[in-house]
């Protein structure tokens, strides 16, 4: 199965969050990026997903 990268604001924009809210939980260590692009940070979308089933994340939709 392909994996499928999300992008800082594509995140952002999933957890209803900001980029700078975003920043604050990667520094945390609550959500960091498990790939890079250059210096473009990357987020794989079943961590996310799970993220959002384990905890009190509400996705936009």
């Amino acid at each position: 199965m392909k994996k499928q990268f999300l992008s800082r604001q594509q995140v952002a924009e999933m957890l209803g969050i900001s980029l700078v809210t975003l920043h604050n939980h990667n520094k945390k260590g609550i959500l960091k990026p498990t790939h890079k692009i250059g210096r473009k940070p990357l987020y794989l979308l079943e961590d996310i997903m799970e993220k959002i089933q384990l905890s009190n994340y509400k996705t936009i939709t």
